[in-house]
C-alpha cells in the first residue's frame, strides 16, 4: 500500500505492512524500520535528534498503537510548556508484538519477543520474553519457552 508517511522514511527494510491511516506525526528522518513488520494503523512521533524510533524485525502491531518519542516538559506552565518539548528515543525489539491501543512513551525499550497487552501505557522498559500490560504497564510474567542455541550462548556470554 502507498503511503505518504512511509514514502517519506529513509531508513526502512523490506514488506513492511501498514493500514491506510498509518501516520507520522514528527521525525521521518530519525526513524529506523526492519523488515516483515506489521505497523497497521499507528501514529508514530519522532523527534529531530534524541528522539528516534526504532523497530525491529519481525515487529507487529494492533490497531491504533502510538509510539509517542516527544512529549513537553510537565513542569512548564501555559505558554512556555507548550513551546518545550522534550525528547527521548524508544526500541521496540525483534519479534515484539505490541497490542491494540496501547501507548508507549518516550525512553522506553521493549525488549526481544516481548507481548504489551492492548490498551497499555508503557513508561518503562521491558524485558526480554515479558509479557506486560496496565497503565501503566507492568511486568505480568514471562514467556516460558525453550531457548534457541543461539539465545543460550548470548545469555550465557552476556
Amino acid at each position: 500500500m502507498k503511503n505518504q508517511d512511509l514514502e517519506r522514511i529513509i531508513n526502512k527494510g523490506e514488506n513492511i505492512h501498514i493500514e491506510k491511516n498509518f501516520s507520522v506525526f514528527f521525525g521521518h528522518e530519525n526513524i529506523f524500520l526492519g523488515s516483515n513488520i506489521f505497523l497497521v494503523d499507528t501514529l508514530i512521533n519522532a523527534g529531530d535528534k534524541e528522539g528516534s524510533v526504532t523497530i525491529e524485525d519481525y515487529v507487529f502491531f494492533g490497531h491504533g498503537v502510538k509510539v509517542l518519542a516527544r512529549g513537553h516538559d510537565y513542569t512548564l506552565v501555559n505558554e512556555q510548556r507548550q513551546h518545550s518539548v522534550t525528547q527521548k528515543p524508544i526500541h521496540i525489539k525483534q519479534g515484539a508484538w505490541i497490542g491494540s491501543g496501547t501507548i508507549i512513551l518516550a525512553g522506553v525499550t521493549i525488549g526481544q519477543n516481548a507481548v504489551v497487552a492492548a490498551g497499555s501505557v508503557v513508561t518503562h522498559d521491558v524485558q526480554d520474553n515479558a509479557i506486560s500490560g496496565g497503565c501503566p504497564a507492568k511486568i505480568i510474567k514471562y514467556i516460558d519457552r525453550e531457548l534457541t542455541l543461539f539465545e543460550k550462548i548470548k545469555r550465557f556470554f552476556g
